[in-house]
């Protein structure tokens, strides 16, 4: 229906315009073919020519010349006749000529238009689609156009508006459930703490009894109390650790240099895992606003992360920073045997883990990503497979006001 109107308004405004054409144009075709003719061009011509024929009377000397001046005026008189003869149908030929290039030219347009019109309109049925589900809240919105125009453009803008809507999204998600986690963890910690403090007393107070005591019995005793000691001290730990998780601070935000945070990582823990090597690739040296200790925490708990994964041989963890037009890269890759695809959907929740039942309760990488998150960044798995993974740190550009972005 659209495409029917705007041709019909094409067709009036072409009409229109051709008439407009039409009109000034025989003034001015008529005007100009006139005036060869006009009485007082014919007046003079005659009156040169009686000119001319007393001129070569009254000089006989000069009569041939005066004579090939009169051959030529009287030439170009009978050439005046014979265009006031054909005036009418030359109008006309030029008129038509005119006439079929021009609207040749506008058919030549109008088709063009139509071709675009028949174009655009599913362009824009799409479009306006895509509009409609973002405005719904869809975060997949995919319209397709690849165009330059300003339809394309728009399309392309339309797509990346949804990416940025579903990793908002998927960020507030992550924030709610971590926010979710760490109450359980503070209920969890509070809870075991007081029974824990208790135990542990009253294993004192039996490894204090049983230092009196002998027997044959007693080492078994002593042997046994050391085991619930151990597992004291794990419980104990994990406590902390939820703790830890519970109570994480908000980050106060400076201007960092991250190469520079980069580097001093690598010096400082260079030797806290004897099977890594840790490597910062050449590049750029963004600033970011950041929590130098709270990001360096994140570091190094990927870097343990990937020494755990690297038991049995040497491996290399390579830092590589990149710069993005929103957006701060830092990619930490290893080249360990990858993640279990079993874990890789949760691999952010809390009580995740790839190591052996007691080692470890699953917090780190939740850990890390509420900080990236608290960071207004964020930490995702890029990658995985026998050849290594990648996890990627995002961070926002922006200044610090007060402490904060």
């Amino acid at each position: 229906m659209r495409l029917k109107t705007s041709l019909i308004a094409v067709a009036v405004m072409v009409g229109s315009a051709a008439l407009m054409f039409y009109f000034f144009q025989r003034q001015l075709t008529s005007a100009s073919l006139a005036f060869g003719s006009h009485p007082e061009v014919v007046t003079a011509l005659e009156s040169s020519l009686d000119d001319l024929k007393r001129l070569a009377e009254l000089d006989p000397d000069n009569e041939a010349m005066y004579r090939a001046r009169f051959d030529e005026l009287a030439a170009t008189d009978r050439r005046l006749q014979v265009l006031e003869h054909t005036r009418g149908d030359l109008i006309r030929r030029y008129e038509i000529l005119l006439l079929v290039v021009f609207s040749l030219s506008v058919i030549a347009v109008t088709g063009i238009y139509a071709f675009r019109q028949t174009r655009h309109e599913p362009r824009l049925a799409r479009l306006q689609e895509a509009l409609a589900a973002l405005a719904e809240g869809s975060t997949e919105v995919e319209v397709g156009d690849g165009g330059r125009d300003t339809i394309g453009r728009i399309a392309q803008m339309v797509e990346r508006a949804s990416g940025l809507m579903a990793r908002d999204r998927q960020r507030l998600q992550a924030m709610k459930n971590l926010s979710s986690w760490q109450e359980a963890a503070r209920r969890h910690a509070h809870e075991l703490r007081t029974p824990l403090t208790g135990a542990q007393l009253e294993l004192t107070r039996l490894q204090d009894l049983l230092a009196e005591q002998t027997g044959d019995s007693v080492g078994d005793l002593r042997q046994a109390a050391v085991g619930v000691e151990q597992e004291i001290h794990r419980l104990t730990r994990f406590t902390d650790q939820f703790h830890s998780f519970a109570r994480l601070p908000r980050p106060r935000l400076v201007l960092q240099d991250l190469r520079d945070l980069l580097e001093d990582v690598v010096s400082t823990y260079a030797a806290a895992w004897n099977n890594l090597d840790l490597v910062v690739e050449p590049g750029p040296s963004p600033e970011a606003a950041v929590d130098r200790d709270l990001l360096r925490q994140v570091v190094v708990n990927l870097c343990d992360n990937s020494s755990h994964a690297l038991v049995e041989v040497r491996g290399t963890v390579t830092f590589v920073v990149t710069q993005r037009s929103s957006e701060i890269h830092l990619d930490v890759n290893d080249n360990g045997p990858g993640i279990d695809r079993e874990i890789g959907d949760r691999l952010f929740e809390p009580y995740t883990t790839t190591q052996e039942l007691g080692e470890g309760v699953g917090l780190g990488l939740a850990i890390s990503k509420k900080i990236l998150l608290d960071h207004g960044g964020d930490l995702d798995l890029i990658r995985t497979s026998s050849l290594g993974t990648t996890f990627r740190i995002s961070l926002p550009y922006g200044d610090v006001k007060g402490g904060r972005t």
